[in-house]
């Protein structure tokens, strides 16, 4: 069994323990962060992933309404745009904002978001790896992934702080 230890680029301030892209079988991100440290991340196009931590349940209106209970969501995404993956990280890790997409209901109430960002990956390759591995479900369908025709959802519930190896 592995036992996770404190993600090394998180904030010191921070009492919370993540998995390091490496724990998870990733490449090291082009960028790791929170709202701080955003100008760091590319202005190009990529794929990400924000980790977002619910300390009470959360009510979700859509894309089905239900309750998530609180814990570690990991939300994939990706960002094309103008302004990159700097434009849209700096939206997700943002807590105050107006609520456009499926994710907005969930930053908007989470007590911690971070972000990993990379220029060369797809988001649906990033959440066909994580659902692969035993600590990862989708706790909702349809979450995020409405343009998307091949996965469950975007939005994965990580439930443990141990994994198998």
């Amino acid at each position: 069994m592995q036992v996770f230890t404190a993600y090394s680029s998180m904030p010191k301030r921070l009492d919370i323990t993540l998995p390091s892209p490496s724990d998870l079988g990733f490449d090291e991100p082009d960028f790791t962060g929170y709202w701080r440290n955003k100008s760091h991340c590319p202005d190009k196009s990529g794929s990400y992933l924000v980790w977002i931590y619910l300390k009470h349940n959360t009510r979700l209106a859509k894309p089905t309404k239900c309750i998530l209970s609180p814990g570690w969501y990991v939300y994939a995404g990706s960002a094309n745009g103008p302004g990159g993956l700097r434009a849209r990280l700096s939206r997700h890790l943002a807590k105050d904002k107006s609520r456009r997409w499926h994710i907005d209901q969930l930053t908007t109430k989470a007590t911690h978001r971070y972000g990993w960002a990379w220029m060369n990956a797809c988001e649906c390759a990033l959440i066909t790896h994580l659902q692969a591995l035993p600590n990862f479900h989708h706790p909702v369908s349809g979450f995020g992934s409405s343009d998307c025709q091949q996965c469950q959802s975007h939005l994965l519930k990580w439930s443990e702080l141990t994994t198998e190896t």
